[in-house]
């Protein structure tokens, strides 16, 4: 019915929405507060709010040019009729954007300087009337003064007995019966909407807070300069460009909490939802300028708050005196402020990622707001992506040639290493491991396997083992594990073996959900704890299943067991002492023939260790010089000063776990934490209860070698457990015959020591040797393209020529 008038059902249903807008705003906060999500806007990229803060700084400029104006910047600008009504235009906001300039530059430098040029714009209008004769009704009717009618209560609102937009109205049962709520219903969608963006604008408020806070008592008694200059960078900006203002009035705490924040929003929110009337939003301009002035103490706020309820009591009739271009050169304050902060300055810090910003800026002003920060998302989102594609996701690239484990071996071993040991192939992994980087391994991997210069003798050999260390990668998608799985598959079509090296404890569910796991189909494939024990693996393989060492081993130690037969005489560790000299280019087995009677044969059968071959509990400690065959030596993680490593529950320093996954979480003085502490202290074996459950290698030894060089100067038992790989036969030298031959023999001792020490002083030159190799994975840069195996091939060429 056009004769209808549906004003009031209008008004009643849009204070509904609003009242319910509020309310749902408040709940959301309390919820984020809750649910740890006050601190949201804090994972947002820079550029997205770079752009957000910036968008809103134009939107704000342009509703400062429709307060002057009476039409949007985008109908003045695609106006049909003439330049004079978009110069026209510009001209009547050309004293707004003086007077907001003016208050950017001169404001900061106190108060009076602020309320000066806000007076000034008011004495300048009237100035301007009284030169020109025009009266105020004039000015009202042009449009430079709102009307009475424009700012006070119209005569259709006054028809409720008792309404909006007094106090509690919207609960006046003559206001509830005339909601639409059909009406109420169809606008619900934008209500939630609001609310939604609301919630992000309140933790953007409540992330910044605290470094704004810090910032300006950091600025307190400093020179005079703008609270705005990008002095310390990108928390400059983002703090300085957030107000200060509370909506309570609270004093601000320096480390006051993002969800205590939420909360004083949520409860302003719920008073307005039943009170009835518009949220006020938090300020995101104008924060540097206020916090200069000294508008964050209680009495500014008090003021406002009383400024607020005189206009009120008198329906805002005040307004209609004061010249518009006073309130519009307010928003362009604001507008600088936010633009010369977000879109300026921050095209100093951002680089390449600054694109985003003008990205988000014109997207806003054609899709909207909420369009144009997701948008913005997905533009920061592949810059991201492609910035850190670019980084690399290998750390450094090796072979068996040039990096070797920590496992001590005999001359023999070392030397066919030293020429076979490019059979193992080595990728050092870094970052966050997704489909695009994982692909670039796969790639690399496929070349080592390539056939294309056939029988080319400069060509490295195909792999027989290929080790990922995955120690300081830091995540894995789905995508990237696919990509494992067919490297995996690769490797297994080559007959090579691959090992993962230092899988974290993040990466090993999502790789054994996507089947990437040793299994009876994956025999190839297995799990390291460390990149040294992934090297010693795959070295002992080479020296078995390929240098065949260990047949070797157990061919000399047969033939020198029928030597003995034949000959009836034991002259075992004459032999060991030759090897010893041949290994290590001594002279001294003629010197210490003599140590022959006084050592005890000891055979030690295939997987036997030497504690349990040497039955006597006299035989455990002393000197075990190797005859013949192969023992492997594991030592005790718990041996080690070094505490690393700790079971499940027992940490003497904080730690992140899966219930923890960020260390902004992780407590660094807690009572866990200070129990373990006091245990290592008060108990120096305490480092037994916390260690891991897996033990490392300290050699594979073999004729040439003594055992118990280190224990015998100590006067401890031999640490680490000795097994026998093949059929063995040592020399036990007791320690209580050393301590004998001391007083009896001391030129033969002498020869003894100087053996041992050289040996001691050759393995702290590898020791010294692997920590180097250690520190050049961690220092050196990989090149962004690993090199294939042709184009190898054509380097060891030239470099032959």
């Amino acid at each position: 019915d056009d004769d209808y008038d549906d004003t009031g059902a209008f008004l009643a249903t849009f204070v509904a929405l609003n009242a319910f807008g509020t309310l749902l705003s408040g709940l959301l906060c309390v919820l984020a507060g809750k649910v740890k999500l006050a601190n949201l806007a804090g994972f947002l990229p820079y550029p997205v709010l770079c752009g957000f803060f910036s968008s809103v700084g134009i939107s704000i400029w342009m509703s400062a040019f429709k307060v002057d104006t009476g039409v949007t910047i985008q109908r003045a600008m695609s106006s049909s009729g003439s330049w004079s009504f978009l110069f026209g235009n510009f001209a009547r906001h050309a004293p707004s954007f003086v007077a907001g300039t003016a208050l950017y530059v001169l404001g900061p430098r106190g108060p009076h300087f602020l309320l000066g040029i806000i007076a000034l714009t008011i004495v300048f209008s009237y100035l301007t009337m009284f030169l020109t004769g025009t009266s105020l009704d004039e000015a009202q009717d042009m449009s430079f003064f709102w009307k009475k009618e424009e700012v006070m209560m119209s005569e259709e609102a006054r028809e409720f007995s008792y309404g909006p937009p007094a106090a509690f109205g919207l609960w006046s049962p003559n206001v509830l019966k005339m909601i639409c709520w059909p009406a109420f219903m169809n606008g619900l969608s934008g209500v939630i909407a609001m609310s939604v963006i609301y919630l992000l604008r309140c933790s953007l408020h409540a992330a910044a807070l605290n470094k704004c806070t810090a910032q300006n008592k950091s600025n307190e008694g400093g020179a005079e300069s703008h609270p705005l200059s990008s002095a310390n960078g990108h928390q400059n900006i983002q703090a300085k460009a957030t107000a200060l203002e509370i909506e309570q009035g609270h004093e601000l705490k320096p480390k006051q909490k993002p969800k205590d924040l939420m909360m004083w929003y949520a409860n302003s929110l719920f008073s307005v939802a039943f009170a009835g009337g518009f949220a006020v939003l938090p300020a995101i301009a104008l924060g540097g300028i206020f916090s200069k002035i000294g508008a964050t103490s209680r009495a500014p706020q008090y003021g406002a708050i009383i400024l607020l309820l005189g206009c009120y009591l008198s329906d805002f009739w005040i307004c209609s005196y004061v010249p518009k271009c006073t309130f519009s050169s307010l928003l362009v304050l604001a507008a600088i402020d936010l633009i010369n902060s977000w879109f300026i300055k921050s095209y100093q810090k951002l680089a390449t990622e600054w694109v985003v910003v003008p990205f988000i800026v014109i997207t806003s002003l054609t899709l909207g707001m909420l369009q144009s920060v997701g948008l913005g998302l997905g533009a920061s989102t592949l810059i991201f992506v492609a910035s850190f594609y670019r980084a690399g996701v290998v750390k450094f690239i090796a072979n068996g040639l040039t990096i070797r484990s920590t496992i001590e071996r005999n001359c023999e071993d070392n030397q066919w290493l030293h020429e076979n040991a490019d059979l193992i192939q080595l990728l050092v992994l870094q970052n966050y491991l997704f489909f695009g980087n994982a692909s670039s391994c796969l790639k690399y991997i496929q070349s080592m396997f390539d056939d294309e210069g056939g029988s080319d003798p400069d060509l490295p050999p195909f792999p027989k083992y290929v080790i990922l260390d995955l120690s300081i990668v830091t995540g894995i998608d789905t995508s990237a594990v696919d990509v494992l799985g067919e490297i995996s598959a690769l490797c297994k079509e080559n007959k090579c073996n691959l090992i993962f090296a230092g899988i974290p404890r993040v990466i090993r569910p999502a790789l054994i959900t996507g089947g990437v796991k040793p299994s009876r189909k994956n025999q190839h494939l297995s799990f390291s704890p460390d990149l040294d024990s992934a090297l010693g693996r795959a070295e002992d393989g080479l020296l078995k299943f390929v240098g065949h060492n260990e047949e070797k081993a157990a061919d000399v130690g047969a033939k020198l067991k029928h030597k003995r037969r034949v000959s009836m005489v034991d002259h075992g560790l004459r032999h060991a002492l030759r090897e010893i000299d041949v290994q290590h280019n001594l002279s001294l087995a003629k010197h210490l023939q003599t140590l022959e009677k006084y050592t005890t044969p000891i055979e030690i059968n295939v997987g036997e260790r030497l504690v349990d071959a040497a039955r006597d509990d006299n035989l455990h400690r002393g000197l075990y010089f190797v005859e013949s065959g192969i023992i492997r030596c594991d030592h005790d993680s718990s041996m080690s000063l070094t505490r690393g490593g700790t079971r499940s529950g027992f940490f003497a320093a904080p730690h992140i776990d899966s219930s923890t996954d960020s260390i902004g979480q992780v407590r660094a003085r807690s009572a866990t934490v200070g129990r373990t502490a006091n245990l290592l202290k008060k108990n120096p074996q305490g480092a037994a209860l916390m260690a891991q459950d897996h033990v490392f290698r300290l050699a594979r030894i073999g004729p040439g070698w003594v055992i118990g060089s280190i224990s015998e100067f100590l006067g401890q038992d031999i640490p680490g457990t000795y097994t026998a790989l093949t059929p063995c036969r040592v020399h036990h030298l007791s320690f209580e015959t050393l301590e004998e031959l001391e007083i009896d023999s001391p030129v033969l001792i002498l020869h003894l020591y100087k053996l041992l020490s050289h040996l001691s002083a050759r393995r702290q030159e590898m020791t010294i040797g692997q920590l180097a190799t250690m520190r050049s994975i961690f220092s050196s840069t990989a090149p962004t393209k690993p090199i294939s195996r042709s184009k190898m091939a054509k380097l060891c060429a030239y470099s032959a020529h």
